[in-house]
């Protein structure tokens, strides 16, 4: 059975049947390009580094053109959500806990593709289903919805105290200048589960390898395995991971965010990580970064895929439009989802 579709005035972000893959290329200095939207005449002036480029004055959407392809993003960030926009736009924009919470806009962000599908499950009260997923747990409570660190279970949004503890603990001296740990996506029961969910859309999981750093931001393998390492957390072989010649580093700091918080929660609860990515994608460093998860916590490390997610709710006439969006949603201007 296939979604049931929004009404006519639930307007969706721009989607597959809105969308010109065939980019018109209309000059290079400054490049100028027809606006993306089907059928529009616009000629808009694409972005660079010193300059923001044109908004389309129909579409709301600026152009972006470069050897990676083509893009777009939305002036106004309440047009790339689906849901909650407003709060969206006023309180998560520009909140502290958030970093580059100025790229919701984007077309490939990640991050918005993260709330537009779990803040509908949160609101649809269907957040459990996705622990019972990957933890088996069978309790009917619904868990906490945390993004970025930010708890969203009332309109406070509060930053997560676990979150600041870990970052407290394995990152308050830190070698270089960097980002602390910003885990995407969190479900928490509490005294039941804590799951982590570092998402991927377009980009990939990135790796630390032998030798020196890569740039001013970056740590070195030998740093990340010092930095984030606790001798009482188990899920991960430290050991083994010692001996790689790289280690997926996201993978790595989260699972070890999740175990160390989850021992500060309750005892009884259990930690897991979860890799969240497109069917037929990162299924080999999943695989690699799994090589490190300890026989016993086999299960404490998953990769599941945003297909799958869609396939458990197509039939839930609640996240109707979530579905629809999922069909529709693309990764430079073309189908995002293996969807049939």
């Amino acid at each position: 059975m296939g979604c049931f579709m929004a009404t006519t005035n639930d307007m969706l972000p721009f989607g597959t049947h809105d969308l010109d893959p065939q980019v018109v290329v209309l000059g290079s200095y400054p490049r100028r390009v027809r606006c993306y939207v089907r059928g529009c005449q616009r000629v808009l002036r694409t972005p660079t580094r010193d300059d923001g480029g044109e908004v389309c004055p129909e579409h709301g959407i600026r152009c972006h053109y470069s050897s990676y392809g083509a893009t777009y993003g939305y002036a106004d960030v309440r047009g790339n959500a689906i849901v909650s926009p407003d709060l969206l736009a006023t309180r998560i924009v520009g909140h502290p806990f958030k970093f580059e919470s100025d790229r919701l806009g984007l077309e490939r962000s990640e991050d918005m593709l993260s709330w537009n599908v779990f803040r509908s499950l949160q609101e649809a009260g269907c957040l459990g289903m996705i622990g019972r997923l990957i933890t088996g747990d069978t309790t009917p409570a619904e868990p906490l919805l945390l993004m970025w660190g930010i708890l969203l279970s009332d309109d406070a949004l509060r930053p997560w105290d676990l979150l600041i503890a870990a970052r407290n603990r394995f990152e308050s001296a830190l070698p270089v200048q960097r980002p602390f740990t910003e885990p995407d996506i969190a479900l928490w029961l509490p005294g039941r589960y804590l799951i982590l969910i570092e998402a991927k859309f377009t980009s990939v999981n990135m790796y630390y390898e032998r030798g020196l750093r890569k740039d001013a931001q970056s740590l070195t393998l030998d740093e990340l395995l010092e930095i984030y390492h606790d001798p009482n957390l188990r899920i991960l072989d430290h050991d083994a991971a010692r001996k790689q010649s790289r280690v997926y580093y996201q993978l790595w700091r989260n699972t070890v965010f999740s175990e160390w918080m989850t021992r500060e929660d309750h005892p009884a609860t259990k930690a897991y990580h979860v890799n969240l990515v497109r069917e037929g994608y990162e299924e080999a460093s999943a695989a690699e970064f799994h090589g490190l998860v300890r026989p016993e916590f086999t299960d404490r490390f998953q990769r599941i895929t945003w297909e799958q997610i869609y396939l458990m709710f197509v039939s839930n006439g609640r996240l109707s439009r979530l579905c629809r969006y999922l069909e529709t949603k693309t990764a430079g201007l073309v189908r995002a989802f293996n969807l049939g």
